[in-house]
């Protein structure tokens, strides 16, 4: 009896580590398929956070771009404003030129014909005397 008594236990053993066994072996099965469900958690939320920051550094670049670009054109348009002013500013000092120049040249034109005028009525008044003086020689 004591010995089919110690065969009892014995089995009685056998089934509690066999228990034990399959629910260590169950428990270590549903921790490591918590930890794969968990790393894979975790390795989403880190493609997630790279994304975002992905995003993030495109977004900045963009924005630097942008600001950059209308910065650039701001720039081109304040230089073509420049050039334009002196386009007019240079358009106008050649007219002024131009017009100094022309005045210059009727002022000295007309300084011409009047010394012209001057010498023609001189040397006809020159003519006139000499043929008074002729004429009066002519007479005594």
């Amino acid at each position: 009896m004591e010995r089919a008594q110690g065969e009892k236990a014995v089995q009685n053993l056998g089934k509690k580590l066999e228990t034990a066994e399959t629910r260590r072996t169950l428990q270590l099965s549903s921790r490591q398929e918590w930890a794969k469900t968990h790393n894979n958690k975790v390795q989403l939320v880190r493609e997630r956070k790279s994304s975002q920051e992905k995003a993030q550094i495109e977004k900045a670049q963009n924005e630097f771009e942008q600001k950059h670009s209308s910065a650039e054109q701001r720039t081109v348009d304040k230089l073509n404003t420049i050039q334009e002013k002196a386009k007019k500013h240079n358009s106008k000092v050649q007219q002024i030129v131009q017009s100094k120049a022309e005045e210059a040249r009727e002022e000295l034109d007309t300084k011409k014909a009047k010394f012209e005028d001057k010498m023609t009525r001189a040397s006809s008044q020159k003519d006139a005397k000499l043929e008074k003086a002729k004429a009066y020689n002519e007479k005594h």
